[in-house]
């Protein structure tokens, strides 16, 4: 595998994400959770495990998960290896799911980077074979280069936020499908039609349905450009998702402790019943006047498709037009989300990259207007890194159960207490909750409940000694305690992200003295300039306390008595 610099520079910018959003909310429960049982409880005996008491709606695949964990066993082994020997305690298994997350973040850059490598061979065998031929086998002044194509996808890719700041998450569509399908484009780009059309159908039925999409995309396209046959196309596209059904019966029966392929259950409650669309529903363009805008900011990529599919090479318009394709069939589904079609996005940026590519080798500068139009081109990824930079900060601040979990674990260990228990709430679970996140029960005796049901919840309430909970006050606690005598008391809370102070923005920039311009200035000009952008980011964002840790305590008449 060729390397490069952009290529570190890329699994850097996935770990930055990373290290700044350690938190994970609830579409990535299942996963997260899932990973924590393999690594502690090993696979032998599931008893424990937590999918066994709080399912979900639809059966999940755990074969992503078994892969991340065995892909990260081995680090957690040397992490564990070291603080041993360094004499260094935790008190939970936070770290590890750091560790979870890089290995998931790895894998999504890899296929990144394969997929970047498989794009710059294709545009060299096409000069050499196509463009050489066409002169006479001399390349002429005439010849067109595409030797930084691979650094523009690189560029466009880790300036992007959202294919940036999931690629470290546990949801279902990265773990391993996005490498996978990344893959896939590989593939086709390498001229192995049939595997990419095998590896397509296998990671569908094991990972994500959808995936069929580009699928279906990819084979009718390459029977039309006769890249492959009918024949083959069913044989090798039957062959995988045999196989991967074969391979979900076993391992995800044995899991769920009942015959399932989840993926086929999950098809039949989401799209055949139309339960999916109880989450919410939008236009059937939706996807192309709203999520696919979202993710391009600014345009400049979507602007340079056009102009990009007409440079491209055979192979590279098929992996586009079967994007489209896969964004055009998943738009018949009323239930939308941005990740379903995230595995048309690379793709996408190919195109961009091979018009960026063009303009910046072959675009003849003549004029200060063409050397303005081309300083442009650079400019674009400048300000998706900026945007990406802003969003990555603002999310941030958008796990406050996580934050409630650590600031509640911080607070046992301040007073030393032990042999407690606490119940969490569902919204603090759905916000960073994660049993990676809990005190070690050995050490601390600290018991994490999180019952949902409202009668089981009624009896154990009386052994509940702290709440994490979002309600704002006793008095809109759950009035199931026996005892009058006993009431609560709020000791910390956990803050999250609620919008923007625009008083403090008009005082900062509508000031008769000051405009945008003289702002900047005086903020460049300012010896601790960092720490007043920081302090007027801060002032910006409102951020209102959501979660609150509530201690059970008794009134003075009953400590008297």
């Amino acid at each position: 595998m060729k390397w490069s610099y952009l290529d570190t520079l890329l699994i850097v910018v996935v770990s930055a994400h990373l290290i700044n959003a350690p938190y994970t909310k609830v579409e990535e429960s299942f996963s997260i959770q899932a990973i924590h049982d393999i690594l502690k409880y090993g696979i032998f005996d599931i008893s424990k495990y937590d999918h066994l008491r709080f399912s979900g709606v639809v059966p999940r695949s755990f074969i992503g998960p078994l892969i991340i964990a065995a892909l990260t066993k081995p680090f957690t082994s040397m992490s564990h290896f070291w603080n041993h020997y360094m004499g260094i305690k935790s008190s939970t298994d936070f770290e590890t799911q750091l560790l979870v997350r890089c290995m998931i973040g790895l894998t999504n850059a890899l296929s990144l980077i394969v997929l970047k490598n498989s794009v710059q061979k294709l545009f060299e065998d096409s000069l050499t074979k196509e463009e050489v031929e066409k002169n006479n086998l001399v390349q002429d002044s005439n010849t067109n280069y595409y030797t930084t194509i691979g650094s523009w996808f690189v560029i466009f890719v880790m300036t992007s936020f959202h294919l940036m700041f999931y690629s470290s998450r546990p949801l279902p569509n990265f773990v391993m499908t996005l490498p996978l399908t990344n893959i896939v484009l590989s593939l086709v780009l390498l001229n192995r039609f049939k595997w990419a059309i095998f590896l397509c159908a296998f990671t569908a039925i094991i990972f994500r349905l959808e995936v069929a999409g580009l699928g279906v995309g990819l084979t009718l396209l390459s029977i039309y450009i006769k890249k492959i046959s009918l024949s083959n196309a069913i044989a090798y596209g039957g062959f995988g998702v045999s196989i991967g059904a074969a391979f979900s019966l076993l391992i995800d029966s044995y899991f769920w402790k009942e015959s399932c392929v989840p993926e086929v259950d999950a098809f039949i409650f989401n799209v055949i019943s139309g339960q999916a669309s109880k989450w919410g529903t939008e236009s059937p363009i939706a996807y192309f006047t709203h999520y696919i805008r979202m993710m391009f900011i600014p345009p400049t990529v979507l602007l340079l498709n056009y102009f990009g599919f007409k440079l491209a090479p055979t192979n590279l318009k098929i992996i586009s037009l079967a994007a489209y394709f896969h964004i055009f069939i998943m738009s018949f589904q009323p239930h939308k989300e941005w990740r379903f079609i995230i595995y048309a996005i690379p793709p996408i940026m190919l195109l961009g990259s091979t018009a960026a590519a063009y303009l910046w080798e072959n675009f003849k500068v003549d004029s200060f207007g063409s050397m303005a139009l081309l300083g442009l081109l650079p400019l674009s990824p400048v300000l998706s890194a900026i945007f990406s930079m802003t969003s990555l900060y603002i999310s941030s601040l958008n796990y406050p159960g996580g934050e409630a979990l650590a600031t509640f674990n911080q607070y046992i260990l301040n007073q030393n207490v032990t042999n407690a228990t606490v119940h969490i709430s569902v919204p603090p679970c759905m916000t960073g909750v994660t049993l990676f996140g809990q005190l070690y029960e050995d050490q601390y005796g600290i018991t994490y409940d999180r019952t949902e049901n409202e009668q089981e919840l009624k009896q154990l309430w009386p052994s509940f000694d702290y709440l994490i909970t979002h309600e704002p006050s006793p008095e809109y606690l759950p009035q199931f305690d026996k005892n009058k005598t006993l009431s609560w008391e709020i000791v910390d809370s956990a803050k999250m992200f609620t919008g923007f102070n625009m008083t403090y923005v008009n005082e900062l920039f509508f000031q008769e003295d000051q405009n945008a311009l003289s702002l900047i200035t005086n903020t460049l000009l300012k010896s601790d300039a960092m720490d007043y952008v920081l302090d007027v980011i801060d002032h910006v964002l409102l951020k209102t306390d959501v979660f609150f840790i509530y201690k059970r305590i008794k009134e003075d008449s009953d400590m008297q008595a």
